[in-house]
């Protein structure tokens, strides 16, 4: 499967991602619908109290710390994803960096914590986040992390009653970290 990755552009692996994003999207709306009904499914989108997006900022900023502290000091093949995400990102300007962070935060939070989540818990729930990441599969701190993150955003989820506050992290993770990632391949001068 990385052979193939390896073959495609930037292009195309943004095109797979909104796509994949795309039935993400569907599966979580259906999913919620009949988990939920429409009264539910509003509500899991309930503007949450101000200090609950503190909590937020607060999984993001360790997120994304920790995963700027993995880059500095640990070696790069233990990290290394193939360059996907710097594939994704490169070159991509400020508005669309953010709208794709968007539009995966939205989608993978509403699948994973509004549909799964209160089906199966948090710890399976975050357990299949990170297999659906198959990508960090031979990778074991790549998968750590990702398991992490899913299971902070689940406990925001669990502790808020809202899926405001994990999707706010998740967006936040993504983009901090693809500015991070875009900076320092144009620092290596990478094209």
């Amino acid at each position: 499967m990385s052979k193939h990755l390896d073959q495609l552009d930037s292009r195309t692996l943004r095109l797979n991602l909104c796509l994949t994003q795309g039935i993400v999207w569907v599966i979580a709306a259906a999913g919620s619908l009949l988990l939920h009904g429409k009264k539910g499914t509003v509500a899991l989108f309930s503007f949450p109290d101000w200090l609950d997006f503190v909590w937020a900022a607060g999984v993001t900023a360790l997120v994304v710390s920790s995963s700027i502290a993995m880059d500095r000091y640990l070696p790069r093949s233990w990290q290394d994803d193939g360059d996907i995400n710097e594939r994704i990102f490169m070159g991509l300007p400020l508005l669309p960096t953010l709208s794709l962070c968007v539009v995966v935060g939205i989608g993978e939070e509403w699948l994973f914590r509004g549909v799964f989540q209160p089906l199966i818990g948090n710890l399976w729930t975050s357990l299949l986040f990170t297999l659906v990441h198959v990508r960090y599969l031979r990778k074991p701190l790549l998968l750590a992390a990702v398991f992490a993150t899913s299971y902070l955003l689940g406990h925001l989820f669990d502790s808020h009653d809202s899926l405001l506050p994990p999707i706010a992290a998740h967006i936040g993770i993504d983009f901090l970290l693809a500015l991070t990632l875009q900076k320092a391949t144009k620092r290596e001068g990478r094209n």
